[in-house]
């Protein structure tokens, strides 16, 4: 996946966290989109983690 973007909602626990880290390890930058936004940052955490390009967004306000 490397050089794609996955965007991915409702991205701070469970199926939508595992995806952005599954992106992550392939390669592709990441956005995680969710209305938590701690759990948001937790999941961008773990992308930084796996050596992933990432980016959060909630309520409307763009985090990087």
């Amino acid at each position: 996946m490397e050089g794609k973007v996955g965007l991915v909602t409702g991205g701070n626990t469970g199926i939508g966290r595992a995806t952005a880290l599954t992106f992550a390890r392939e390669g592709a930058r990441v956005a995680v989109c969710d209305l938590d936004a701690e759990g948001g940052e937790e999941t961008i955490n773990q992308v930084q983690d796996a050596n992933g390009e990432r980016m959060f967004v909630a309520h409307g306000r763009l985090e990087v």
